[in-house]
């Protein structure tokens, strides 16, 4: 199903819990804080998602993975309309690749990916922008 352009009301309550949600990133490693709001277009609800690092570095698990295993630990499923990504750095850092493979398997091409920043910057984007040759499971 096509995804639809959200109202500017529901991306700025979804920017609001992404920046609420950025104060408890764990990341001592990196100092790189990252937040993420997951809009779930079946239940109308925003999910929160935080960096969380760990010593092993592989261990680490980034907030758009973050957002996208809760929503599917809790409800079995996901059915996103769009994700926003809420950092302090400058300029706008998009999804790590392991992040984009990783949504590559819930979203389609126009899932709308919204990156904000603390200084207020922001850019709109599809998921094809970030990852236009994908790897699905054939």
């Amino acid at each position: 199903m096509p995804y639809e352009t959200p109202d500017e009301a529901t991306i700025q309550k979804g920017l609001a819990i992404a920046k609420s949600a950025n104060e408890r990133a764990y990341a001592p490693y990196s100092n790189f804080p990252v937040s993420a709001a997951l809009y779930l277009r079946d239940r109308d609800e925003i999910i929160p998602g935080v960096n969380v690092e760990n010593a092993s570095f592989g261990g680490t698990i980034c907030a758009e993975r973050s957002a996208f295993v809760s929503a599917i630990s809790r409800d079995g499923s996901v059915d996103p309309g769009f994700i926003i990504v809420y950092t302090r750095q400058e300029p706008l850092p998009p999804p790590c690749g392991i992040c984009l493979q990783f949504m590559n398997e819930f979203v389609e091409g126009d899932f709308p990916v919204y990156l904000f920043n603390q200084n207020g910057q922001r850019r709109n984007l599809v998921f094809d922008d970030l990852l236009p040759v994908r790897f699905k499971n054939f």
